[in-house]
C-alpha cells in the first residue's frame, strides 16, 4: 500500500499529473501533464533535482518565464505560470501538438519545402513581435520551431534571449559569454558585440538554407573551426546544392547571411515584404509532388497487373492440382524457390551394342618428292648392290659366266636371248612406301669384285619442325601501392551545443 502511494506521488507535481515524457535533456525534462480530474493537456518544463542546486540554471528558467510572459503572439508559445519552490522549479505552457522542424526536415523535407513561404512569414512575424517587445531570441534553429501539417507555427525556448541593444546599450552592453548553437550563431554573437534584430535574421537565414539544401552552410572538424567560418567564409548559394532553387531566392538567403549586420535585412518586416513577390523554386514543389505521386500510382498499377497475372496463374495451378497433383506440386515448389520447374526426365532409350574398336591405322610420313625418299629414310646403311642386268656407274660391262667369251651381240639384239630381262623400276612417284621404319635385311656380297661406291647423292633438305612453344611463365604479382587518400570528414553528425565556451 505504501509503495502505491509513493508511486502516485512521483507521478504528480503539485496538482498536475505527469502523463507522457516528451523530451529529456541534461538539465530539464518536458512532460505532457493534466490537472488532476481535468482533461486539458499542458506542457511542463521542469528542472531536474540536481540542476536545481545550480543558481545559473534557475536564473535561466526565470529569464525564460520573464520573456515568455511579456509576449503575446499566435506564433509564440504561451506561458501560463512559473513555479519556483523548494521541491520544484517549472514552467507551465500550452501544449502544441506538432513535431519540431528538425524532425520534419529529416523525415519529409519536400513537405517542409512546400510550406516554406508560410513558415518564413510566420516565423519572421513572431520574431518581429519579440523585437518590438525588446528581446532578441538568439537561438533560432529547427529544434525551436514547431510546425503543424496545416502550417501553423510556434516558436519555443526563450532561455537565451537577451534585451535588444539600444542607445548606450550598443556601446556598453557587451555580453560576458558566448551563448548559442554553433551552426546557427551570428558573427556578432561570436565577437561578443551588442545584439539587435539582425542576429535573429542571420540564424533564420541559416535555417532557411538548411530547409532548401538539407544541410547547414558551415562545417568544420571542431567547434572553433565552425565559429571561424561564420566570421570569415562566405556561404555558397543554395542552388549550388539544390538546382531547383531560383536565383532570386539565392540572393534573398545570401543577404540574410551577410557577415556585417548592416548588410542584412534590418528588420523582420523587411524579410516578410521581400518574400511576398519572390519566386522560391524554379519548379514548384506541388508539381514535383504531383509527378512523384503519378509515378507511384503507375508503379502501383503495374504491381496490380502482376498480382492479377499471379492470380490467373494460381487459378491455373488449382486446375493442375486436380488434373495432375504431382506436376502441380513441382510447379508450386519451383515458384516458391523462384526457379524454373524441372522437366520430367525422358525414358532412357535402349543403348546400341558397341562395335569393337578397330586398331588405329599406321600413319605414314608424307610422300617423297621425285628423286628419292625423305632424308630420314636415306640411310646409307649398306653399300648399293647391282641388280641383275644392270651395272653400277663406273663398273665395266660384264656378262654372266655362261655368256662370257661370246662375241658382242649386234646392235638392237641387246640383251641376247635367254639373258634375264631387266626389271622395270617403279617411277619415283609410284615407288612403294616402306611399311615400317626399319633397315633393309642384309644381302650377300656378290662373288665378283666389289663395285666402287656410288657417289653420295645430295640429300633433300630436312623439314624444319616448328619450335615447341614454351608455356608462359607466371608473372609475379604486382605489389599494390598505397595511394589511399584521406577521406574528408563529415561533420554533419557533430552534436549541437546549448552553450559554448569562450573561444575567441
Amino acid at each position: 500500500m505504501a509503495e502505491t502511494e509513493s508511486t502516485e506521488q512521483e507521478n504528480v507535481i503539485d496538482e498536475y499529473q505527469l502523463v507522457n515524457l516528451i523530451a529529456d535533456g541534461t538539465t530539464t525534462q518536458i512532460w505532457e501533464v493534466k490537472e488532476q480530474g481535468g482533461t486539458t493537456s499542458f506542457v511542463m518544463k521542469r528542472l531536474l533535482p540536481e540542476p536545481m542546486k545550480n543558481p545559473e540554471s534557475v536564473a535561466t528558467m526565470k529569464l525564460e518565464a520573464k520573456v515568455a510572459g511579456s509576449l503575446d503572439h499566435p506564433n509564440l508559445i504561451s506561458l501560463h505560470k512559473f513555479v519556483k519552490s523548494k521541491k520544484y522549479v517549472y514552467l507551465l505552457m500550452d501544449y502544441f501538438r506538432a513535431p519540431n522542424l528538425r524532425a520534419q526536415i529529416s523525415s519529409d523535407p519536400r513537405s517542409v519545402q512546400a510550406r516554406l513561404r508560410k513558415l518564413i512569414e510566420s516565423t519572421a512575424m513572431a520574431l518581429g513581435h519579440m523585437h518590438e517587445k525588446g528581446w532578441v531570441h538568439k537561438d533560432i534553429k529547427p529544434e525551436n520551431i514547431l510546425i503543424s501539417k496545416s502550417s501553423e507555427v510556434k516558436i519555443i525556448d526563450f532561455g537565451l534571449a537577451v534585451p535588444v541593444a539600444k542607445g548606450l546599450g550598443k556601446l556598453f552592453g557587451k555580453p560576458k559569454t558566448i551563448q548559442g548553437t554553433r551552426s546557427y550563431i551570428a558573427p556578432e554573437t561570436i565577437k561578443k558585440l551588442p545584439l539587435g534584430p539582425e542576429a535573429d535574421v542571420y540564424s533564420l537565414g541559416i535555417t532557411i538554407f538548411e530547409i532548401l539544401t538539407g544541410r547547414t552552410p558551415f562545417h568544420g572538424e571542431n567547434p572553433k573551426e565552425v565559429l571561424l567560418k561564420h566570421l570569415s567564409e562566405r556561404a555558397h548559394p543554395p542552388s549550388s546544392i539544390n538546382p531547383n532553387v531560383a536565383p532570386e531566392m539565392d540572393e534573398f538567403v545570401l543577404k540574410m547571411l551577410a557577415k556585417k549586420p548592416e548588410d542584412r535585412f534590418r528588420s523582420m518586416q523587411e524579410v516578410v515584404s521581400s518574400l511576398r513577390n519572390l519566386k522560391i523554386f524554379k519548379m514548384e514543389i506541388s508539381e514535383i509532388l504531383a509527378q512523384e505521386k503519378a509515378d507511384a500510382d503507375q508503379a502501383e498499377k503495374e504491381s496490380m497487373q502482376e498480382k492479377r497475372l499471379d492470380s490467373r496463374a494460381d487459378a491455373r495451378l488449382s486446375e493442375l492440382v486436380k488434373e495432375n497433383p504431382t506436376l502441380a506440386a513441382e510447379l508450386m515448389a519451383s515458384r516458391k524457390a523462384n526457379i524454373k520447374p524441372k522437366r520430367k526426365p525422358e525414358p532412357e532409350k535402349p543403348k546400341k551394342p558397341q562395335q569393337p574398336q578397330q586398331p588405329p591405322q599406321p600413319q605414314y610420313p608424307p610422300q617423297p618428292m621425285p628423286g628419292g625418299y625423305p632424308p630420314q629414310y636415306q640411310q646409307p646403311m649398306y653399300p648399293p648392290q647391282p641388280m641383275p642386268g644392270h651395272m653400277m656407274p663406273g663398273q665395266p660391262m660384264m656378262y654372266p659366266p655362261q655368256y662370257q667369251g661370246q662375241p658382242m651381240p649386234p646392235p638392237g639384239a641387246y640383251p641376247p636371248p635367254g639373258y634375264p630381262q631387266p626389271q622395270q623400276p617403279y617411277p619415283p612417284q609410284q615407288q612403294p612406301f616402306p611399311q615400317q621404319q626399319q633397315p633393309l635385311p642384309p644381302q650377300p656380297a656378290a662373288p665378283q669384285q666389289q663395285a666402287p661406291a656410288a657417289p653420295a647423292q645430295p640429300q633433300a633438305p630436312q623439314p624444319q619442325q616448328p619450335p615447341q612453344q614454351q608455356p608462359p611463365q607466371p608473372q609475379p604479382a604486382a605489389q599494390q601501392t598505397e595511394n589511399n587518400q584521406k577521406k574528408p570528414k563529415n561533420d554533419d553528425d557533430l552534436p549541437f551545443m546549448d552553450e559554448l565556451p569562450d573561444v575567441i
